[in-house]
């Protein structure tokens, strides 16, 4: 058994190595005086970055406005084209009827040589060479303005499939610019819904830090400890409270045994801090078999006291908080590595699991650890 026991606690000792400590909370004035100064910047760039998108927005809303006009434009011309082309195609049709009727009114017709006998019948020379010229003339006029009409309807045709072509694409931009303002205005949606926690967490370092340096926090004080004391009772209570037994008891020489002491009660009691302290870290990543728990420092005499409570089925309290002796901070469970539901109290002297331990935080830690009943009081 003593052999099985050490295996265990070696293993523990390798997978607490594995996993990286998580981030420290502010414990000094100077640490909550740098998450208010955090929480400043942030608010002021989440601002920034709000106006700046909203000028972004305001470009690209414009950049729709004049791709709609363009679109119009293009429109309109290509309707006036249509118009032009189809007022040409008349005008050439009424030019070939004209030149038509030149033709058969000045040549051949019902066998008879009008054309010559208009010709021939002139008075003099002169007055036959005009008349000839004449009908050359009236025809090659024709000829003419239709040969420039169906150039024109060429090249209002050719414009006609640019302008088309100009449409399909200012549409696919207008799409583009569309999108581009939704993504924009999202974005300034999320920012925006950002802000109200910001200020919130202003608030809360701003009153947090104005209150240490009235009570008279130095800089590098730790709170609760240097200075702010009044809010740390020395007073231990127990940890559970009605019908619970005492499964297992606290049996540690350092290196192996049971840790602490495990009070079996049902699952979803209450489960109550051991004295006035704050709460540094909730969750269940710490425990290399993912139990749920919750670590607290104290202050006694102005030494640092920890308190974690594990295998709870949740939680009533949030990292950062002060909490009272005998409040309610979670509740029994049997999360983690567990035969059934109960609360393992473990507790240790001037070095917190993963709170002031140095290198390797697990052994440091164990060699700190107390029988929780030096401070709690005793069935």
């Amino acid at each position: 058994m003593r052999k099985r026991l050490v295996v265990i606690v070696l293993i523990l000792i390798l997978l607490g190595n594995i996993f990286a400590p998580i981030e420290a909370k502010a414990t000094t004035l100077r640490e909550y005086e740098e998450l208010l100064e955090k929480y400043k910047n942030e608010l002021n760039s989440t601002n920034n970055q709000i106006y700046i998108s909203r000028q972004q927005l305001e470009e690209i809303q414009n950049k729709i406005a004049d791709t709609e006009r363009q679109i119009k434009e293009a429109e309109d011309e290509i309707v006036r084209l249509e118009e032009e082309i189809k007022k040409n195609n008349e005008e050439i049709a009424k030019k070939k009827e004209e030149s038509k009727a030149l033709i058969e009114y000045y040549q051949i017709s019902n066998g008879e040589n009008i054309y010559l006998e208009y010709a021939f019948g002139a008075e003099s020379i002169t007055d036959m060479i005009y008349r000839m010229s004449i009908v050359e003339q009236l025809t090659d006029y024709n000829d003419r303005v239709m040969k420039e009409l169906k150039e024109l309807i060429r090249q209002n045709e050719e414009r006609q499939k640019e302008l088309e072509q100009k449409k399909i694409e200012l549409k696919e931009l207008q799409e583009e610019l569309h999108q581009e303002a939704q993504k924009v205005k999202g974005d300034i949606s999320s920012m925006a819904a950002m802000i109200p926690d910001i200020k919130n967490q202003l608030s809360n370092y701003e009153n947090r830090v104005n209150y240490y340096r009235r009570v008279g926090c130095q800089p590098d004080d730790e709170i609760g400890v240097d200075c702010d004391r009044g809010n740390n009772a020395y007073g231990f209570v127990r940890p559970v409270t009605g019908n619970y037994w005492i499964s297992t008891y606290y049996y540690w020489n350092g290196y192996s045994g049971h840790k602490g002491i495990d009070y079996a009660q049902g699952c979803g009691n209450p489960v109550r801090a051991v004295a006035n302290g704050r709460v540094y870290y909730v969750g269940s990543n710490k425990d290399v078999y993912h139990a749920k728990m919750i670590l607290i420092v104290h202050n006694y005499n102005g030494r640092k006291v920890f308190s974690q409570y594990t295998h709870l089925s949740g939680y009533a309290v949030s990292e950062n908080q002060d909490v009272e002796a005998g409040q309610v901070i979670g509740y029994v469970g049997t999360t983690g590595w567990s035969t059934g539901c109960h609360l393992h109290l473990e507790m240790s002297v001037d070095v917190g699991w993963d709170y002031n331990s140095p290198g390797n935080y697990y052994s440091s830690y164990v060699s700190h650890i107390v029988n929780p009943y030096n401070y709690v009081p005793n069935d």
